[in-house]
C-alpha cells in the first residue's frame, strides 16, 4: 500500500478527529504523523484514544509508529502493539 493511499484511509476513518495526516513508508515501517482538530469533540485525551484505535485498526499487520499533535509542541507517539504491551509510548515535547 502506497503511502498516500495509507494516509487517505486514516483520514476517512479519522476525520473527525484529525485535521491533516501524513504517512512515510521506510524499511517495511509506516510512519504517521497527525494533526488533531483543534478544539477536539472528544477532548485531547479521549481523541487520542480514539486515535490510538484508528490507528491500529487501518495499520494492523505492520510495523508502525505514529505522532499524534495537539499543540505547537505535544505529541503522543503510538508504535504497533507487541503480544502483551500496550501501544502508547507517552507524550513527548517536540
Amino acid at each position: 500500500m502506497e503511502r498516500h493511499d495509507i494516509a487517505a484511509q486514516l483520514l476517512e476513518n479519522g476525520d473527525s478527529l484529525w485535521s491533516h495526516v501524513e504517512c512515510d513508508v521506510k524499511r517495511e515501517r509506516v510512519i504517521v504523523y497527525a494533526r488533531l482538530h483543534a478544539n477536539p469533540p472528544l477532548g485531547i485525551e479521549g481523541s487520542l484514544v480514539a486515535s490510538e484505535r484508528v490507528l491500529a485498526s487501518v495499520l494492523g499487520g505492520r510495523e508502525w509508529l505514529a505522532a499524534v499533535q495537539w499543540s505547537d509542541r505535544l505529541c503522543r507517539t503510538f508504535t504497533a502493539p507487541r503480544a502483551g504491551a500496550t501501544a502508547a509510548d507517552g507524550e513527548t515535547d517536540l
